[in-house]
């Protein structure tokens, strides 16, 4: 890296592996400046949920009898035929699944992925904490919204105001915010009942979440699903594969895993990780479609893995450019945003002329299966969408202790 002049530094800090960022040591001041130093700030993300107090009934929402994994997301532009959720409902008989409404509306100015689910049952596919909140399927089932955390403090949408939301081929509906919570299925933003569902036009049995049985690893569980829907349908898999040993980047784990540095950022938005860190940590290698590239070594094999399978299936020539793994820096290049995984190595962005933020772009599906597949997460299933970008989501390998 060239050297730059010591007056453009702007602070140093430790990094713990993304999921809590340093960001706000604010801009350079000249050397002989008075000025104090900005205090630093740590940026979290809530995901307890919470519910906004309110003096109307509860509705009876069936108790929680016990938490279901969910290992599989099938969604599909129209309703499933009767015989296709027979099929798909059966390839998990011990446990079963739960069948909703899915589909995109506007909120907030934006489009967010939104399901309409029956509270009673959809709560026990979700993660520990929302599952078990009753005053969360409780507003659900009196017809409120529920937002992501991060949908809601982006659009600074407050508990007990008014959501307008918007849908195609329906009149707008305005709904109390009774709620924040995660439903555990990537992108998804806004969880409503079926019956304010169907009034947004969201297509009935659209969406089916479905758990695997202990013995059944949840690929193969995602691969029959697949069989099922064909083309008619994308498949997610939501939890990682039981044929290796996996650590998701929860942030203790990953701060064992990618490891922490001390580091310098400048004014651009680049950051300078220490020189010990980079040696032990990222690695140069030749893989298939795009030659030589640097990344975090613990990300190689699971790269590596994913475009070999590109490659073998003959969808290589749909990928033109890479435009970066490691690539420290903040996400936009701008210090008051948080840390970019780019910063580890741990995220790739493919083709970005043709994705760039906010489109749908031009990636295959396959290829984005492929990437599912293999570990990693595809900004395309973000609100506001970042097609080019596969992140790490999972290692499939046990990270060093």
């Amino acid at each position: 890296m060239p050297q730059r002049p010591a007056r453009q530094v702007a602070c140093a800090g430790l990094l713990v592996a993304g999921l809590v960022a340093l960001t706000g040591c604010g801009p350079v001041a000249p050397k002989d400046a008075a000025a104090a130093p900005a205090p630093l700030r740590i940026q979290t993300t809530q995901t307890e949920p919470v519910a906004a107090p309110t003096t109307a009934a509860s509705p009876s929402v069936a108790p929680l009898s016990r938490r279901l994994r969910a290992d599989v997301v099938v969604t599909g532009k129209q309703s499933f035929s009767p015989s296709g959720l027979a099929k798909l409902t059966s390839l998990s008989p011990r446990y079963g699944a739960t069948i909703f409404r899915a589909g995109t509306v506007r909120l907030g100015g934006r489009e967010v992925q939104a399901v309409a689910v029956d509270p009673s049952t959809f709560r026990r596919f979700t993660p520990a904490g929302t599952a078990e909140a009753d005053l969360v399927w409780e507003s659900v089932a009196r017809g409120e919204a529920v937002l992501s955390h991060a949908f809601a403090t982006a659009n600074k949408l407050g508990l007990g105001g008014q959501a307008v939301v918007f849908a195609r081929k329906a009149a707008p509906l305005t709904l109390r915010i009774g709620a924040f919570a995660t439903t555990g299925i990537p992108g998804t933003d806004l969880i409503v009942s079926d019956a304010q569902g169907a009034r947004l036009g969201l297509p009935k049995a659209s969406a089916m979440l479905l758990t695997a049985d202990t013995a059944v690893d949840p690929v193969v569980l995602a691969s029959k699903v697949r069989r099922v829907t064909g083309d008619g349908g994308q498949v997610d898999l939501l939890t990682a594969p039981t044929v290796n040993p996996v650590a998701f980047l929860t942030a203790g784990r990953a701060a064992r895993a990618f490891g922490a540095f001390s580091y310098r950022y400048y004014p651009d938005g680049t950051i300078e990780p220490d020189a010990r860190w980079v040696r032990e940590n990222t690695e140069t290698s030749t893989l298939p479609i795009f030659g030589r590239i640097t990344c975090h070594r613990l990300m190689m094999n699971q790269l590596r893995g994913a475009l070999t399978e590109i490659e073998a299936r003959g969808l290589a020539g749909t990928l033109s450019t890479y435009d970066g793994c490691y690539v420290p820096r903040f996400i936009e290049r701008n210090p008051m945003n948080s840390i970019s995984l780019h910063t580890w190595g741990i995220a790739i962005d493919l083709d970005a002329a043709t994705n760039y933020r906010g489109i749908a772009g031009t990636m295959d599906p396959k290829v984005v299966e492929i990437f599912k597949r293999w570990g990693f997460r595809w900004g395309g299933d973000w609100a506001y969408t970042d097609p080019m970008h596969f992140e790490l989501g999972a290692l499939l390998t046990s990270p060093r202790s």
